[in-house]
């Protein structure tokens, strides 16, 4: 059996997430290939960090990321921070030799993504990127559907990712209003899902056309606490929010379909409100993350008497399930998106393959931000490829 030892930046509510996984892989898939060892944790708060270190059952802990960059004994460093870190971060990794696992997304800019994807093929080194909502089995399915042509040709997506965390504007102000730490607002903390989610099952998007609105202009400096039940006093000072709370953009892929992407944080009644319509010429798809354990098929191909959309249940027999459960319907939660993303880079690394999806499909994803960002500041239609590196 491989031990596979995992140093992780950041104890936010990611980094809560990527250790509940680490620890629930060998519970789930077993000791085989390999078993992660959580060996190193890093954040900036020393005695906190004590007691979650301990909680979690790491070995030890720094207020120094670059420590775990430079242990020998680390195999995968996991970085989990504020977005403006990622890149620097990433490189330092992939320039030590060690295997990266980096939340979404990738970096603040495609040529920032770039310079990590660069670097990791410079080094060999094997990554994931937290596109969690790939791992559901639902996903894998409806990709294995259409690459086996039960849509016939796909002609539209419609894509969502709608939350309303930041719908109160008593919500205080935080790191993923400023746009030095995050980058942009709604478009890369959740639409970067939906593009992800659109670039796997459907393809590249090669132009688009995008709009933003930011809703609530000015909140609250946070006098203690900042999480997104937080409220603030009445009377506290104002901060301008610096991105946007809602994006929507026109897209074209480069199968010759058409469709939209939008996404708000701000979206008054969605929790957890992603989903997508897709259409071919012998059959659409809707799926919606609130209903995570059901995909909606439709075939036009069936009698005109018994046409209709049909609910599957997701189950044992679609990939990635029946390590869970031997029943469908009991259905699978995020975090187990998170156990088989873990589960993927750890097989990745003890086998020395590519893990999916990685820097480069990450970058990717950073290049559809990065248009849609321009087009909305130069109001015209921009081509993805304006952001092919060099």
């Amino acid at each position: 059996m491989k031990e596979v030892r995992v140093g992780l930046i950041g104890t936010g509510g990611m980094g809560k997430a990527h250790a509940a996984a680490f620890r629930n892989v060998p519970l789930v898939f077993g000791n085989e290939p390999a078993r992660p060892v959580l060996d190193i944790v890093a954040d900036l708060d020393e005695e906190a960090l004590k007691t979650w270190a301990s909680d979690f059952g790491f070995a030890r802990y720094t207020t120094d990321w670059r420590e775990i960059i430079a242990d020998p004994a680390v195999d995968i460093v996991d970085i989990t921070t504020p977005n403006h870190l990622h890149a620097e971060m990433a490189i330092a990794a992939a320039e030590a030799g060690k295997h990266i696992y980096c939340e979404k997304p990738l970096a603040l800019t495609s040529a920032d993504a770039k310079r990590i994807v660069d670097a990791v093929e410079k080094a060999g080194v094997i990554t994931i990127v937290g596109f969690n909502y790939l791992k559901n089995p639902a996903q894998a399915f409806a990709r294995r559907l259409i690459q086996d042509g039960e849509l016939g040709e796909i002609t539209l997506f419609r894509g969502t990712f709608d939350q309303d965390f930041m719908a109160d504007p008593a919500v205080p102000f935080s790191w993923r209003l400023d746009r030095q730490l995050a980058g942009s607002g709604a478009l890369g903390d959740l639409g970067s899902h939906t593009i992800g989610l659109a670039q796997f099952l459907v393809g590249d998007i090669v132009e688009v056309c995008g709009t933003t609105s930011t809703v609530i202009k000015e909140r609250a400096i946070p006098g203690g606490g900042s999480g997104y039940a937080a409220k603030a006093a009445s009377d506290a000072p104002l901060r301008a929010v610096e991105n946007e709370d809602i994006t929507e953009a026109l897209v074209r892929f480069a199968n010759g379909a058409i469709g939209t992407i939008g996404t708000s944080r701000v979206g008054t009644g969605r929790k957890l409100g992603l989903g997508y319509e897709i259409q071919g010429t012998k059959g659409s798809l809707f799926y919606t993350q609130e209903r995570m354990n059901e995909l909606q098929l439709y075939r036009h191909t069936d009698p005109v008497s018994e046409r209709g959309y049909k609910t599957i249940y997701i189950g044992p027999e679609h990939p990635g399930y029946k390590a869970f459960f031997s029943l469908a319907g009991i259905g699978l939660g995020y975090n187990d998106q998170k156990i088989i993303e873990a589960h993927e880079l750890m097989t990745a690394v003890a086998q020395g393959r590519p893990a999916y999806p990685d820097v480069r499909f990450a970058y990717g994803v950073n290049k559809v931000m990065d248009a849609i960002e321009t087009s909305v500041g130069e109001k015209r239609w921009v081509a993805v490829s304006e952001f092919e590196a060099q």
